[in-house]
């Protein structure tokens, strides 16, 4: 018994220890979130004050946008919150009681949930994305219509723009690093909003620099409408990431390298059935082994230990459940005629 109490002990400070790692990564990557809602709210506010003083519908559109980006950024922060809180003492989640029996014999179920709640952060900001770049379209509409009545802008839309193209790199390069080397989803969602933005900033800045050196009052409309289809396929893209991840999609690709990783490294065993899920940034595995029927309980310990170790170092598996199932030729089943004889 003492063993079997220390095989768990050991379990649950290898869970402890990925979980860790997870909530560290989380932690870090709300702070570069911070940095980011400081530069979107500099943005917004240069680029506000000078498009009204510069006449400008394109910049408009482009402080809007990055006000959005304000408020999405700002339910990414709340999300990574929610996900990092690891009290197992709590009594309840999201105002729903979590002291069962359940939840209980099974320690690791509250955080996973708790990880959940980053994609589901992100669906909600990815919709707050769509809503500003339908204002943004039809507010540019709206001025092409109006267009009779429109001041052609002047240097200080061009100022703006320049002054948020270069913030936006900087904003950028921040999530783009920092996504990718943290493995972050936040930051990643982050990052490709952010690229969305260097773009519709650059693309302003150029329809600026053509607007007033060709006196051109309807290419400023026109921009807008186009930086307002950008931001909607951006946040499009962001709505569909998150829902996969919240219906556990899997890349047939990565489970193609996971079943060949297993195959090449375990010997006598053939994977007979894999499924990835996600439970937010926690990346879950169930795969099902056909294994030679005369291996004992121990062998078998060591290959599912074997295999939990292998993804969790080459795919960062946050936990792999393994099961096994007797290979028909290496046993003699017997039919059904045999059993009821």
């Amino acid at each position: 018994m003492d063993n079997l109490n220390k095989h768990f002990a050991k379990e649950v400070q290898v869970h402890n220890s990925r979980q860790q790692k997870i909530i560290k990564s989380l932690n870090a990557a709300r702070n570069y979130l911070w940095i980011n809602v400081c530069i979107y709210v500099a943005i917004t506010i240069v680029e506000y004050i000078l498009a009204g003083i510069g006449h400008s519908a394109a910049l408009r559109a482009d402080a809007l946008n990055n006000l959005s980006g304000v408020i999405s950024t700002g339910l990414l922060i709340v999300g990574s919150f929610f996900a990092t809180d690891n009290d197992d003492d709590d009594d309840d989640f999201l105002g729903m009681p979590t002291k069962t029996r359940q939840a209980e014999s099974d320690p690791f179920s509250l955080q996973l949930s708790r990880f959940k709640l980053e994609p589901i952060f992100n669906l909600v900001t990815s919709v707050v994305i769509i809503v500003f770049a339908l204002q943004i379209i039809l507010s540019g509409i709206n001025d092409l219509r109006h267009l009779h009545s429109a001041s052609t802008p002047n240097v200080y839309a061009m100022i703006g723009a320049a002054v948020a193209t270069v913030l936006m790199l900087v904003v950028f390069a921040i999530n783009r690093y920092f996504g990718t080397r943290l493995q972050n989803a936040s930051l990643v969602a982050a990052s490709r909003d952010s690229l969305g933005d260097i773009a519709t900033s650059a693309g302003t800045l150029l329809s600026l620099v053509v607007a007033i050196s060709f006196k051109m009052a309807w290419l400023d409309g026109t921009i807008s409408i186009v930086i307002g289809c950008f931001v909607l396929w951006s946040g499009g893209k962001i709505f569909q990431d998150s829902a996969l991840n919240l219906t556990d999609y899997a890349n047939p690709d990565l489970e193609k390298q996971i079943k060949t990783a297993i195959e090449d490294n375990v010997e006598h065993v053939q994977v007979a059935q894999l499924k990835i899920r996600n439970s937010g940034s926690a990346r879950l595995v169930d795969v099902s082994l056909m294994v030679d029927g005369q291996m004992t309980a121990l062998s078998i310990y060591r290959v599912s230990e074997h295999i939990e170790h292998l993804l969790s170092s080459e795919f960062q598996v946050y936990n792999t459940q393994v099961t096994t199932v007797p290979d028909p030729d290496s046993v003699n089943i017997p039919t059904a005629n045999e059993l009821n004889s």
